[in-house]
């Protein structure tokens, strides 16, 4: 298996314009799943916490690639608090999407633990 084809489509523009079947480059999965953290703090303000764990995602679908440089945001709802003996578990509904785009590029509930002061 050579390494350099599986990765045209995230790094090669060239080949994955000529060859790729999105025309283009696109952002690497894994990288989009690592910007909940960041956006989530964009958008909730948790006080006073000594340490936040990402626990893990659930139900993760992708729905669509999402082409170099271009805008997305995320769409976060709150669907439990649980307190577990001084630990606040916290899953969030997650939806990435692409600007000026109704389908999510993923889907997933992320389960956050929090330890407070």
């Amino acid at each position: 298996m050579i390494l350099t084809s599986l990765f045209s489509i995230h790094i090669n523009k060239e080949r994955a314009e000529k060859e790729g079947p999105f025309k283009s480059t696109i952002a690497h999965g894994y990288l989009l799943l690592s910007l909940i953290p960041y956006l989530w703090k964009q958008i909730a303000v948790v006080r006073n916490v000594k340490m936040e764990i990402n626990y893990g995602i659930e139900n993760l679908k992708f729905g669509q690639a999402v082409p170099v440089e271009t805008d997305v945001k995320l769409q976060a709802t709150v669907k439990s608090v649980t307190d577990l003996r001084g630990t606040i578990k916290v899953v969030v509904e997650a939806k990435l999407l692409i600007k000026n785009h109704t389908k999510p590029t993923y889907t997933g509930d992320v389960i956050f633990l929090y330890h407070f002061l």
